[in-house]
């Protein structure tokens, strides 16, 4: 006597139309995910995010995040760097320096001297890190980190003040925006 066959081991053919159907839609459903999802992977934005916070006692703490290929890619196209690696010490203090002289923190339309603390890798991530001190006045940025090396390259800087956030968008031939 032959024993009945399990029904997950069945032929295709042997499967009921509810199975099959179902089975069918399920892998159109999930080809269309990849498809639809596949270009927002494929095309991510170039973009540095910077924080700035701002005690109130005047202190300042600056943080740049920039995505690490990008980074690392077009400081070495530009020059900036013998290689597209930002994983030597000297690599990292060339982007501390370009990031030191691409952005520029004012205060009544004078510069504020922000000194150079460091720059670090974390997973997908170079970190540069600035700090200084400001005194009262209208506040104003200007962000160029990869604008003019990167096409499409956009820069968000999230101003930390007093418990508020306030973000300035720069891109293209942006320039200084002040802080309101």
């Amino acid at each position: 006597m032959q024993k009945p066959v399990p029904r997950s081991v069945r032929p295709f053919a042997e499967c009921s139309a509810v199975t099959t159907r179902r089975t069918v839609i399920s892998g159109l459903c999930g080809v269309g995910a990849l498809c639809w999802a596949g270009p927002a992977w494929a095309h991510r934005l170039a973009r540095t995010e910077t924080e700035v916070t701002i005690s109130q006692k005047g202190d300042v703490s600056v943080v740049h995040v920039y995505h690490l290929q990008d980074a690392q890619s077009v400081l070495f196209q530009a020059g900036l760097i013998d290689r597209p690696d930002l994983g030597s010490l000297r690599a990292r203090a060339h982007l501390a320096l370009y990031t030191e002289a691409n952005f520029t923190l004012a205060v009544s339309g004078a510069p504020v001297a922000l000194d150079l603390i460091g720059a670090e890798i974390q997973g997908d991530s170079a970190y540069v890190y600035q700090e200084g001190h400001i005194s009262d006045g209208a506040l104003s940025i200007d962000a160029r980190m990869l604008r003019s090396l990167l096409k499409g390259q956009s820069n968000s800087v999230n101003i930390v003040r007093d418990g508020q956030t306030v973000t300035l968008d720069f891109s293209g031939d942006d320039g200084p925006k002040p802080v309101a």
